[in-house]
């Protein structure tokens, strides 16, 4: 395997599909590195990655700007650019944009997700 570049504004956005308002590019998948996957986010004014768990991933949420209110577990904590969230496998998460602006984050997750 050689190293790459990847340059993310020529990647294809997608819809995620069952995330309101929240769109994504696939990064870094498991072909490019089978320790981590790394996937850029946009999450619209009032959009929301809703309340879930993985069961084998370990998912951490770094917001580059915005904010956004991140639920882990019972709690609910009002985040910006520059903070981070972590989530073990089975614990339940999710991030509302609940600002003006879009939300953009980087979602890494440890096994890759793809």
């Amino acid at each position: 395997m050689q190293g790459k570049i990847i340059i993310t504004a020529e990647q294809e956005e997608y819809p995620h599909p069952k995330h309101e308002r929240f769109f994504l590019r696939d990064v870094v998948v498991a072909a490019d590195n089978p320790e981590l996957s790394v996937h850029r986010g946009r999450i619209e004014p009032g959009g929301e990655i809703l309340p879930h768990t993985h069961e084998e991933q370990t998912e951490t949420f770094y917001i580059l700007s915005g904010q956004a209110l991140c639920t882990m577990g019972s709690k609910k904590s009002s985040v910006t650019g520059g903070q981070c969230c972590v989530a073990p496998s089975g614990v339940v998460h999710g991030l509302k944009n609940d600002g003006q602006e879009p939300v953009e984050l980087l979602a890494l997750f440890t096994p890759p997700l793809k």
